[in-house]
């Protein structure tokens, strides 16, 4: 695909995710180090994404350990672009962001501009406690 294609994103988006009865706003870490994209397991039960699709096995380089993790199929939008993508599902509540945008989403359609998210080496926006707050809403 060529880069004009590609839209400009920072390290941090908000984007919207819809289960079978409720949505929510969530802001997600871009990680282009990740294969896939990932949600919270409490947010994924609230949302409602039905019974998994699969399973899949992913490494976590800070503890040098694969788990295995169930993937759901999740509908959401980034940046004004929607996406059906499968998302494996992890206890991230102790994590600062409750969702990580893979490159199975990235790659192709954005291109990851960190400084649209942070000034040199103060990442105060990714870590601002009102953005990081999870929003649900009806359908």
């Amino acid at each position: 695909m060529a880069e004009i294609n590609k839209r400009r994103i920072g390290l941090t988006e908000v984007v919207h995710v819809c289960g079978s009865k409720k949505c929510a706003k969530i802001a997600a870490i871009c990680d282009t180090g990740a294969t896939t994209t990932s949600i919270d397991a409490t947010i994924s039960k609230e949302l409602d994404f039905g019974e998994p699709i699969g399973t899949i096995t992913v490494m976590n380089p800070s503890v040098n350990k694969k788990f295995k993790r169930e993937i759901v199929k999740v509908n959401l939008e980034i940046s004004g672009r929607k996406f059906e993508v499968g998302a494996n599902v992890q206890d991230r509540t102790h994590m600062t962001h409750k969702m990580i945008i893979g490159r199975d989403i990235l790659y192709d359609n954005f291109i990851v501009d960190v400084s649209r998210t942070h000034d040199g080496s103060n990442l105060k926006t990714i870590k601002d406690k009102e953005l990081l707050k999870v929003k649900f809403y009806d359908k």
